[in-house]
């Protein structure tokens, strides 16, 4: 019986503990729905929505990527990208070769006439035609397929029976296949499907070449191919598709070397500078915009430049030589316009984006730099001519300087500001050192000037570089003097140093807040006007007078630094004061000696005891220990 009391007593508690456990979840329960029902928004109206908050934007935090050097995204492996798309494009070619061999066949054995041969082309078009659009309702992509290459097949009848068998004049020719170009570009513009993009623009992009005989007309073919660049342009846009993008540059590429290997006579090699900027102008800017446009119009500079170049050295071009630098200069005026309407508009970028600025170089010095050689060398003038044509350069590409934001385009630009005024003064003034070496100094501070209203790194690097081959040139106009045969400071290689110390003062005034370069030009001007007075006075007159001039420079100088020194609180100007005086001592005492006159002898001694009680006396006077200074 105890057992049992035992039981029911701990059965008891039990229960007891679980019933104060449920009231207390009971109330914590109760406790939350009180706090529900008070962050709930009041009742409203009937047919009043209530202000909803809008949400909180998703933010994922970021992480640099890693730079990917190949032009494929990650997500494209090559299996895919040679199974889906290289493997349409081989087969386009090789059913355009196997078309150009079976009708190659059929001719060399008297089994097709012209008329027969575009026919057939026609038939085997209007076929892979119907079979496309059936297919499309199974296999969309492969039935795209075939009406792109339909398209292509008509391409290369057309030019076979204009410019190649002569059936229908060359402008008919030319009319089918740009048509056929237009209704290919549309419909893979609506269609959106790369695919078709790029079989039936390879299709149409190699007509010319497949039935070519090697004496077309090249403006025809120059027309058919901007047509045809420009109506694919139009149909890819601004998409990322890649094999399309490769397709459209190979394309530029293969039209542009056929035109600059072609005849002269025919003004080939003009014809292929124009190219790329045509496609340019109708197939690029009016359809797609930002890095893909730059990208593009990037490529398209080079083969214009590289054309610009070839035109530059034709022999046998019809046009005269002023006229065809004109055309060449005006290629490249219409570059220029080309990255001013492009990088018109800065990009925001994240502060993990890495950026290559090789692009930008490329763009505003390279480029037009070869549009400038190619226009100095079809000029084929003397040297004033082409000096003239130089600064020419210079003033154009400065235009584009003022309008370029600062940064790596503008400092491209600027290097080629300063590139070809520098031919131009060596072209301009070519014989006269003095006045060449004058005119770098001054051009150096004008590009100090030019930094102070368009800030670049390439004027006050390029300018400090002009600067420092100023000081070495002039220091070396002033050694070919004949010794002890010249009035010091009232020679020609006096008044180029006086022009060389004047721009370098002028370079420091304008360098600005850049602390650094302000004590590098501010130090190189003072060390050049210490070495100017001294190659004056080094060999003028005769030896005893030069002598005495070096002992009394010395001593003078020493002074003036230690005091400057002392008063500035500047310990290197006190220390170079200082080492200036032992200077003027071991003059006066090794270099006097060799002087035959006593009196000679005797001043050089005392002008140099003389300073340097000056300098002791400053040193041991009551309380000019100082503390060691700051340089």
């Amino acid at each position: 019986m105890a057992d049992s009391a035992n039981d029911i007593e701990a059965l008891t508690r039990r229960i007891a503990a679980l019933e104060s456990s449920v009231r207390a979840l009971s109330e914590e329960v109760a406790r939350l729905g009180v706090a529900r029902s008070a962050a709930e928004p009041a009742p409203q109206r009937p047919g009043v929505m209530p202000p909803q908050k809008p949400p909180a934007p998703m933010t994922v935090p970021s992480e640099p990527q890693p730079f990917n050097w190949l032009p494929l995204p990650k997500q494209v492996d090559f299996e895919s990208l040679i199974g889906r798309y290289g493997t349409l494009v081989l087969a386009t070619v090789s059913a355009l070769a196997a078309v150009g061999t079976f009708i190659g066949w059929a001719i060399a054995n008297g089994l097709l006439g012209p008329t027969q041969r575009i026919a057939l082309g026609l038939i085997v078009a209007a076929g892979l035609g119907v079979s496309g659009i059936r297919l499309r309702r199974r296999e969309r992509s492969f039935g795209a397929s075939l009406l792109g290459l339909a398209l292509a097949v008509i391409h290369v009848c057309a030019w076979g029976a204009g410019p190649s068998l002569h059936l229908v004049p060359e402008w008919g020719a030319f009319l089918l296949a740009a048509i056929a170009s237009i209704a290919l570009a549309v419909f893979a513009h609506g269609e959106v499907d790369e695919a078709l993009w790029s079989v039936g623009f390879s299709g149409a992009a190699i007509a010319p070449f497949v039935t070519s005989s090697g004496r077309g007309n090249l403006s025809l073919f120059a027309a058919y191919g901007v047509a045809v660049l420009a109506s694919a342009g139009y149909a890819m846009g601004g998409r990322r598709w890649i094999v399309a993008g490769r397709l459209f540059l190979l394309a530029a590429a293969a039209y542009t070397a056929a035109l600059a290997t072609g005849f002269e006579r025919q003004l080939g090699p003009l014809y292929a500078m124009g190219f790329p900027l045509a496609v340019g102008i109708l197939g690029v800017i009016p359809w797609i915009a930002g890095p893909e446009r730059r990208e593009r119009l990037r490529a398209l500079g080079v083969l214009a430049g590289l054309a610009a170049v070839r035109s530059a050295v034709g022999i046998n071009l019809p046009l005269d030589d002023k006229l065809i630098a004109s055309l060449i200069a005006g290629a490249g005026v219409i570059w220029l316009v080309f990255v001013d309407r492009t990088h018109a508009v800065v990009e925001p970028s994240s502060p993990t984006t890495r950026r290559l600025h090789e692009g930008d170089w490329l763009d505003a010095a390279v480029i037009p730099l070869a549009f400038v050689v190619a226009a100095v060398m079809a000029l084929d003038g003397s040297a004033r001519q082409s000096g003239w044509a130089m600064a020419a350069a210079a003033a154009t590409l400065l235009v584009t300087v003022m309008r370029l934001p600062q940064g790596s385009l503008r400092d491209a630009a600027a290097f080629s500001v300063l590139l070809c005024s520098l031919v131009a003064l060596l072209l301009l003034e070519q014989g006269h050192p003095l006045l060449i070496t004058s005119s770098i100094a001054v051009l150096s501070a004008m590009a100090f000037a030019a930094n102070l209203a368009w800030r670049s790194a390439s004027w006050t690097i390029l300018a400090s570089i002009g600067l420092g081959w100023g000081v070495l040139a002039s220091l070396g106009h002033l050694a070919t003097r004949t010794p002890f045969d010249y009035t010091p400071f009232a020679t020609r290689q006096s008044a180029v140093a006086v022009v060389v110390l004047a721009c370098a003062v002028l370079a420091w005034r304008l360098a600005g807040k850049e602390q650094g370069l302000v004590r590098v030009l501010g130090g190189g001007a003072l060390v050049w006007a210490f070495l100017w007075v001294h190659q004056e006075i080094a060999l003028a007159f005769n030896q005893t007078a030069a002598t005495l001039l070096r002992v009394s420079y010395y001593a003078a100088t020493s002074v003036g630094a230690v005091g400057a020194g002392r008063a500035r609180s500047v310990a290197t100007l006190r220390h170079a004061g200082l080492a200036l005086a032992v200077l003027a001592a071991g003059t006066a005492l090794y270099g006097a000696r060799r002087l035959d006159a006593i009196g000679a002898r005797i001043g050089a001694d005392l002008v140099a005891a003389v300073f340097l009680l000056a300098i002791a006396y400053w040193y041991r006077r009551p309380g000019s220990a100082r503390p060691s200074e700051a340089t």
